[in-house]
């Protein structure tokens, strides 16, 4: 049932005014209370009349209660579906909320996404972790295993040093007859001292040492005018000290490069100065060629650095071995 409003109660109080006793003034501004009693001031009311006024009481009171347009609500009224009207206010804080959640929302996910990517650089740097410390595991392997076979290396070339030196100090090859020295029947070297040149005792055999400057033209196997009375001098001394001992005569040069001549390296020309002596002992000196043999070793063994003209010429050398064996 619709509900009745003051403008209706007006309209009724006016319509029926004739019937109402005593005179009738309303004001839509004062209450239904009021403008019952200003209509009655003196007078009491009929029974239907009071059953009149209290019905229309009844529907304006009840009127604020039952109408869906006059309900109040936190933020204004009703509309006429039912629903609250929003205030503008509202309306700001609830789009500002929502664009703050929209914002959390893309936020969490990129932060999702940067998770992820940073497990798995996490992942690949624990791989390449793994992978170095395997190359380096395998460095060490290869490293330890290096030191071991230089090791080894070290021993063998001691041993092998040791078993050269041996064999020049107490053997030498022609041919293929192997010298070996006789300690029981060792030679001296005094005999050789007379000459003027080193003479060196090396258990038992004896070095006699003369600069090839003295004998050979420079960087040839040619001899000099005065190296036939040299080695004369030597022949003699050797034939009469050391009749029966084998004697080597070993060529030694400086590391002087040769450019151009008959010979391409050191070695050749160390071969071919110590085959001119052997043949001037032979020739010459009718010494016998069974009891003499020739050695080149070109520069293996200086005596000196090379760095000097000095050190050059004393690597340049004719040595005369003497051995305790008998030919």
């Amino acid at each position: 049932m619709r509900c009745v409003d003051f403008w209706s109660i007006n309209q009724f109080l006016h319509l029926t005014r004739l019937y109402w006793p005593g005179a009738l003034a309303f004001c839509p501004r004062k209450s239904q209370v009021e403008v019952i009693v200003s209509a009655f001031p003196e007078q009491k009311l009929p029974f239907w009349t009071a059953v009149v006024c209290v019905f229309l009481l009844a529907i304006g009171s009840g009127c604020n209660r039952s109408n869906p347009y006059l309900t109040a609500t936190p933020s204004g009224f009703l509309g006429p579906t039912g629903a609250p009207v929003p205030s503008p206010d509202v309306t700001a804080q609830i789009a500002e909320l929502e664009r703050r959640a929209r914002l959390l929302d893309e936020n969490n996910r990129q932060l999702t996404t940067q998770l992820a990517q940073s497990q798995q650089q996490m992942q690949l740097f624990r791989e390449r972790s793994e992978l170095m410390q395997r190359q380096v595991q395998d460095v060490g392997n290869q490293l330890q295993q290096s030191r071991l076979a230089n090791a080894q290396s070290s021993q063998q070339l001691r041993g092998l040093s040791d078993q050269v030196q041996s064999v020049q100090s107490n053997q030498s090859r022609k041919g293929g007859a192997k010298l070996t020295a006789n300690t029981s029947n060792r030679v001296a070297g005094e005999p050789l001292r007379d000459l003027g040149y080193p003479v060196e005792d090396e258990g038992g055999v004896i070095r006699l040492r003369v600069p090839a400057d003295q004998l050979f033209q420079p960087g040839s196997a040619q001899l000099t005018p005065s190296a036939a009375s040299i080695l004369d001098r030597i022949a003699e001394s050797l034939r009469r000290s050391y009749p029966k001992q084998r004697i080597a005569i070993e060529g030694h040069t400086d590391n002087s490069t040769l450019y151009g001549g008959a010979f391409a390296s050191n070695h050749q020309l160390a071969a071919a100065q110590s085959n001119a002596v052997l043949d001037h002992f032979t020739k010459r000196n009718q010494m016998p060629s069974s009891q003499l043999f020739t050695l080149a070793h070109g520069e293996n063994y200086p005596l000196g650095d090379n760095q000097s003209p000095t050190s050059r010429a004393s690597n340049r050398r004719i040595e005369f071995v003497i051995y305790s064996e008998s030919f």
